[in-house]
């Protein structure tokens, strides 16, 4: 991910934490839960920033492995979600490398709020060392924003359709897709809104 993109949301920090630690993650989520695995599954969560899901996936019975490049996020994480079993590291798309080191495959992988960040050169890469660390049939589940960044925390724009079509290159057939409006209030006064697509590793 751009150092400059990982450098607004260390900077905004303080305010982010608190902010995405307000939100659900059983109401997040309620579009794709039905494709989650079952308890005792292997979830890698890309970007996880607080561990606020991860967490979540951890107190049902999951296996977590967190991914956050923003040490702030992750010590943040460390701290507010001990009480669950969540397996933190320090790494970042598009090569993910520290997960591959790990020679582990997983049964689903999540991308939430990070696509939007993830600019147009490195968004194929990024999609094949996910499926990398896939088994076959394992779920990928991501959400895709429309909708501006902010000044410090720039969005790149691509479309539902555009990350299906790239998707499909990799590795990944869609499953499911559903549309939904933000949940977090200054994203709804701004009007953006979600895509939430599903695909199986083939």
């Amino acid at each position: 991910m751009d150092n400059e993109i990982l450098a607004g949301y260390a900077e905004d920090a303080d305010y982010l934490i608190p902010a995405y630690e307000t939100i659900n993650s059983a109401e997040l989520l309620r579009h794709v839960s039905s494709h989650l695995p079952e308890t005792g599954s292997h979830i890698v969560d890309i970007g996880a920033g607080t561990g606020r899901d991860a967490a979540w996936l951890a107190s049902i019975g999951m296996h977590v492995i967190a991914i956050e490049p923003v040490d702030a996020f992750r010590r943040a994480g460390q701290t507010l979600h001990s009480d669950v079993d969540i397996n933190w590291v320090n790494d970042t798309l598009p090569a993910i490398q520290q997960v591959h080191l790990a020679n582990t495959l997983f049964d689903t992988a999540l991308l939430i709020s990070v696509w939007q960040h993830i600019p147009s050169h490195d968004r194929k890469s990024s999609l094949s060392n996910i499926r990398s660390i896939l088994k076959n049939d394992a779920k990928f589940i991501m959400s895709v924003r429309s909708g501006a960044g902010t000044l410090n925390r720039k969005c790149f724009p691509i479309t539902a359709q555009e990350t299906i079509e790239l998707a499909s290159q990799c590795g990944f057939k869609l499953t499911a897709s559903y549309e939904a409006n933000s949940i977090q209030q200054n994203n709804k006064q701004a009007n953006v809104t979600w895509n939430w697509l599903v695909f199986t590793a083939t």
